[in-house]
């Protein structure tokens, strides 16, 4: 089989994250686009395709199918080669695998990532309607997203196996918090106290309000590119060295959850292993998926996850940063653009432009995303492994 061809991440930018009622898909996205393309220097005629992430824009922005066509148009940029991915949260997650792939096996060389979101609507429902889409379960009445109920599900399950508690999920909001405060772009600017999380609204089982990610409008960007056309260009950046995604399975009720399975097909990819990750960024639209995700991506035992939190080693300083962008609590959660985001971050962490942010010593970098809901596992995840 004919090798892999390198994939760098040259350049990008993330947007503001939060609640922006009067934005639209357009006027989120071309700031993030102009960006990366200034920073790189590559002019709209050296890309040869984009990929287009984007969750809910036929329910909530009636644009389901030429959505990335409409915005580079009328963001003046094209024409060129459009794939649009739709996959729930891992809809950017899974357009970086996709453009990854391409150059990797030689289809292109240059190509732009763009993952946009618009959540707020005028109704709630409406929005609470559509997050419910991406799942095979019925939305509820209680006003609040179908996937509340199933973090609170997979907390219990987990308090009761190993005897962590709700103050443990709260740590992990504490952390988060203090790491969106160095964030600029982040859609939370508010420290918490551990007492302050316990005590806010109660969202359902052992979930406070502060606990769980918000509503949010935002959009990323990322230019990937061939080795060759790097070198012809005088490109510098990180090396995306594995692109795993992996399907989840609604039949299956024990073993190894889809982002683990995911976790294990990157590291053979990227030829390492989780002992030798500086730093990641996880799926988190709670408090609590945190700490499981990263004992499904192997970064620590089965139950060990929320002693870390304990010791400070998920904390930026710690051994093991985890969502030092504040994390999709914190930082927020435009569906679209989260997993775009993630490398963005990840990328600029590597390369020592993290500014007060900065992990000393970074040198291997995680980015992983978890979309979607069938039977009780998510119906895909992704992981990318990314180094300088």
């Amino acid at each position: 089989m004919k090798a892999l061809r390198s994939v760098m991440v040259c350049g990008g930018q993330v947007g503001k994250f939060g609640r922006q009622p009067a934005s639209t898909l357009a006027s989120l996205a071309g700031p993030v686009l102009a960006g990366t393309l200034a920073q790189t220097a590559i002019k709209p005629r050296d890309v040869e395709a984009a990929f287009i992430g984007n969750g809910f824009g036929g329910l909530l922005q009636n644009q389901e199918t030429i959505l990335g066509q409409v915005l580079l148009s009328e963001l003046g940029l094209g024409p060129m080669r459009v794939h649009n991915v739709k996959n729930a949260c891992s809809s950017g997650s899974d357009a970086v695998h996709l453009a990854w792939s391409s150059i990797a096996y030689g289809q292109y060389d240059c190509v732009l990532v763009l993952g946009v979101e618009k959540m707020t609507h005028d109704d709630p429902k409406v929005t609470m309607s559509a997050l419910a889409s991406a799942s095979d379960r019925t939305p509820t009445n209680a006003g609040r997203s179908v996937f509340m109920d199933l973090n609170a599900e997979r907390a219990q399950r987990y308090m009761d196996r190993y005897g962590a508690t709700p103050r443990h999920f709260a740590l992990c909001t504490v952390k988060n918090r203090q790491h969106a405060l160095l964030n600029h772009k982040a859609a939370v600017h508010q420290s918490l106290t551990v007492e302050e999380v316990l005590a806010d609204r109660v969202v359902v089982g052992s979930l406070t309000r502060a606990m769980c990610g918000g509503i949010a409008d935002g959009a990323a960007s990322v230019l990937l590119v061939s080795e060759a056309f790097a070198r012809r260009n005088g490109l510098k950046g990180t090396w995306l060295l594995a692109s795993a995604v992996e399907g989840g399975d609604a039949q299956r009720e024990h073993g190894p959850s889809v982002t683990a399975r995911c976790a294990q097909a990157a590291y053979e990819q990227a030829g390492l292993g989780p002992g030798e990750v500086s730093l990641a960024e996880v799926h988190d639209p709670t408090a609590p998926q945190e700490i499981l995700d990263i004992e499904d991506l192997g970064l620590c035992g089965h139950g060990e996850g929320y002693v870390l939190l304990e010791r400070n080693e998920t904390s930026l300083g710690g051994r093991l940063p985890i969502n030092v962008s504040g994390g999709l609590t914190a930082r927020g959660h435009p569906v679209g653009a989260t997993g775009v985001a993630q490398i963005v971050e990840i990328a600029e962490q590597l390369e020592g432009r993290a500014g007060r942010s900065q992990v000393e010593g970074a040198r291997v970098g995680l980015a992983q995303m978890a979309g979607g809901l069938v039977g009780n596992d998510s119906a895909v995840a992704t992981v990318h492994i990314l180094t300088n």
